[in-house]
């Protein structure tokens, strides 16, 4: 009877126990690309600043203002290359004369790091590590503010996928890994099967590193 009255108090115990456990993460999946994501339960969705836009969040940062966004555009340019030329094609168009034309967006923009040799959900990806300024909410009470950010970018399937993650240049270091998890969290719909012929990646393993000069900045992150 011991043994039984102990194994009852165990298993109203571990009732109890999960039943008091909180999810601390959230999954989200964009019902239009099949994209899925997940984050901690104390970010927040935000509007889309263009229409590419599929989620951005905002990051609890006070001035920081640390926020992450995800964009896909339609790109069916590659679709008509086997499988096994999707590292060329990250190589050829998506490698650091990507990055040159997407700053234009951004003002005062430095490069500060960039590694070709990296990944994005299933897909072959670059990453940047960049410094660029934003203009002020109140141009006549604030002045143009520094950021700090990682982006991401790969072309999977008939999509081009950005990933952007920033924050104000002097907090960066405080959410950079935060980011980098938010990277690794992404995950598309399965577009080609896992069986391929020729080159690939093995997405069990992390493969590529990015060096991070911010001050007091993780040194270098593997992705």
């Amino acid at each position: 009877m011991k043994i039984l009255r102990l194994s009852a108090f165990a298993i109203l115990a571990l009732t109890l126990f999960a039943g008091a456990a909180k999810a601390d993460y959230a999954v989200w999946t964009d019902a239009k690309t099949g994209l899925t994501v997940s984050f901690p339960d104390t970010w927040a969705q935000i509007n889309n600043q263009i229409p590419i836009d599929v989620i951005t969040l905002s990051v609890p940062s006070g001035e920081a203002a640390a926020t992450c966004k995800v964009s896909a555009q339609e790109d069916r340019r590659f679709l008509i290359y086997p499988n096994k030329y999707r590292p060329d094609i990250r190589d050829q168009n998506f490698a650091i004369n990507f990055w040159e034309k997407y700053a234009a967006r951004y003002s005062s923009v430095n490069l500060i790091r960039y590694s070709d040799n990296a990944g994005l959900g299933q897909g072959f990806s670059s990453m940047a590590l960049v410094s660029f300024l934003v203009p002020p909410d109140n141009p006549e009470t604030s002045d143009y503010q520094d950021r700090g950010g990682i982006m991401a970018v790969t072309n999977y399937g008939d999509k081009v996928y950005v990933a952007e993650c920033s924050s104000a240049l002097p907090n960066y270091s405080l959410y950079h890994v935060q980011f980098m998890d938010f990277f690794k969290s992404i995950s598309f719909k399965k577009y080609y099967h896992e069986l391929v012929v020729g080159d690939y990646r093995n997405f069990l393993n992390t493969m590529g590193t990015i060096d991070v000069p911010f001050p007091n900045a993780v040194s270098r992150s593997t992705y």
